[in-house]
């Protein structure tokens, strides 16, 4: 690049970077820092007991390929596994 090139690149990047500072100048950067976007995060709900369905539990055995007395369902192992 020739001298004129270079001293017209370094105009036009003092130009943007100052019309870039006056934008810049323009709002508040002294806030809090925010990762989210809403107030409420980790929002939980309180741990409840809940009564288990008896019929439920029974209509879904029944339709369970294999289940033991316990009333736990028997899954096949993955045939990757040894």
């Amino acid at each position: 690049m020739d001298e004129k090139t270079i001293e017209k690149l370094k105009k036009e990047a003092e130009e943007i970077i100052n019309k870039f500072s006056e934008v810049l100048e323009k709002y508040n950067l002294e806030m809090e820092e925010s990762y989210y976007i809403i107030d409420s995060r980790n929002v939980l709900r309180d741990d409840e007991a809940v009564e288990s369905d008896p019929e439920f539990r029974e209509n879904f055995l029944k339709i369970a390929p294999k289940a033991n007395k316990e009333g736990y369902i028997i899954v096949e192992k993955g045939s990757w596994l040894k």
